[in-house]
C-alpha cells in the first residue's frame, strides 16, 4: 500500500520488499512477543514501515533542497539544462563530482580558465576549454535528437 501512495526515486519492488523485511526483523528482534500476536504485529509493522518510508522521503527531499541552495555555476551548454530540471538528483550530484574531479586534475592556469568559463567570461582559448568540457561531460548530453 505504501508503494502505491509514495514515490521514492530509483526504488524498485525489491527495494520496497527489502525495507519491509528489515523493518519486520527490527520489530521482532526488539519485541519478541509480537511474533505470537499477529494482529498487534500487523499494526506495529504498518506504523513502523510507513514512518520509515516517510523518513526516506524526507531525506530525499532535503537532498533536493540542499542542491537548490548551491550557487549557480554556468558550464557552457549544460548549465541551463540543470536549472530547467534536465538532470535527476543523482545525475546532478554526479555532474558536480565530475566537475570537482576535473578541476582538481588541472594545472593552475587551466583551473583559472575553467573558472572564467564558469563565470561566462569571454577570453582567448574559451572554445578549447568548452571542447574539453564537452568530452569530460559527454555522458550528460541530454539533447533530444
Amino acid at each position: 500500500k505504501c508503494r502505491n501512495e509514495y514515490y521514492l526515486h530509483l526504488w524498485e519492488l525489491s527495494d520496497w520488499e527489502q525495507e519491509g523485511m528489515i523493518c519486520l526483523h527490527e520489530l521482532i528482534s526488539r519485541e519478541e512477543e509480537l511474533a505470537e500476536d499477529i494482529p498487534r504485529l500487523r499494526k506495529y509493522f504498518k506504523t513502523k514501515f510507513r514512518n520509515r518510508i516517510l523518513d526516506y522521503i524526507r531525506k530525499q527531499e532535503s537532498q533536493k533542497r540542499r542542491y537548490d541552495k548551491e550557487p549557480y555555476e554556468e558550464v557552457g551548454e549544460l548549465s541551463h539544462r540543470i536549472s530547467e530540471g534536465g538532470l535527476w538528483l543523482d545525475d546532478y550530484y554526479l555532474f558536480h563530482e565530475t566537475l570537482r574531479n576535473y578541476r582538481n586534475k588541472q594545472s593552475k592556469d587551466k583551473q583559472e580558465e575553467l573558472e572564467r568559463v564558469l563565470r561566462n567570461e569571454r577570453f582567448r582559448g574559451r572554445q578549447r576549454v568548452l571542447r574539453d568540457l564537452r568530452i569530460v561531460f559527454k555522458e550528460f548530453d541530454i539533447r533530444t535528437y
